[in-house]
């Protein structure tokens, strides 16, 4: 396959240490994902500023007009998050950033799972607490930065989109993106909250964790139906 011009001092780092490689990349703890990195941003720029070479389109309208080689569609990559003691995971398609935390301001006269409203490079978000749509008991220690505070504490908010919908939710502990085969999914045990259960759709083991996989379409109709 013929490949487009590289800068000399353009490197593809998310294929070696990145969310593709070994993963063992430092910047990974802030970003979290290569897409969130200002190194990938800077290649990607520099790649599409690059030149095509003479037989590039020629070689790429061949391949979009053959048939598309089957992706595997049992494995997917998720993201993996704690909120109080429980670890959850989302797929990364409905993840649009993970950023730090914001002030989160209280909608008048909105209660229960509405948290308010927040910012988000320039565009105001809905903000819910999560915990509560999942049944999960949090402490009120753990609750309080959701009213109204400041930039203060180590918890991080995840923005999230399906269709034209989009949430924010704030979590204690964001872990890393990993792949999960459908294979690798087990039985929700009986242990777990009724509310969450009908928004996951099974659980997996990492790093001898249980953690619970989050239906995506679930997840976002209880979302449309709570807050309507």
């Amino acid at each position: 396959m013929t490949r487009l011009p590289l800068a000399e001092n353009m490197r593809d780092c998310w294929n070696a240490i990145g969310v593709h490689g070994d993963r063992s990349c430092p910047e990974l703890a802030q970003h979290v994902h290569c897409h969130n990195c200002p190194v990938f941003a800077d290649a990607g720029r520099r790649f599409l500023d690059a030149p095509s070479p003479p037989e590039y389109l020629k070689e790429w309208t061949q391949r979009l007009a053959s048939d598309v080689a089957e992706v595997a569609a049992d494995v997917m990559s998720v993201l993996v998050f704690r909120i109080a003691d429980e670890w959850l995971a989302l797929r990364v398609r409905t993840l649009v950033e993970v950023t730090g935390p914001r002030p989160i301001h209280r909608v008048p006269h909105r209660t229960g799972m509405l948290a308010g409203l927040v910012n988000i490079r320039g565009e105001l978000h809905l903000c819910i607490h999560f915990a509560k749509l999942l049944g999960i008991s949090t402490s009120e220690a753990a609750a309080a930065p959701l009213a109204d505070k400041g930039t203060s504490g180590k918890e991080r908010l995840l923005v999230v989109r399906r269709d034209a919908d989009s949430w924010v939710f704030p979590v204690d502990a964001v872990d890393r993106v990993c792949r999960v085969a459908a294979t690798d999914l087990t039985a929700l045990p009986a242990t777990v909250s009724r509310a969450a259960g009908r928004l996951s759709c099974g659980m997996f083991s990492r790093d001898r964790r249980a953690i619970g996989l989050l239906d995506e379409g679930q997840l976002f109709e209880a979302l449309r139906r709570k807050l309507r």
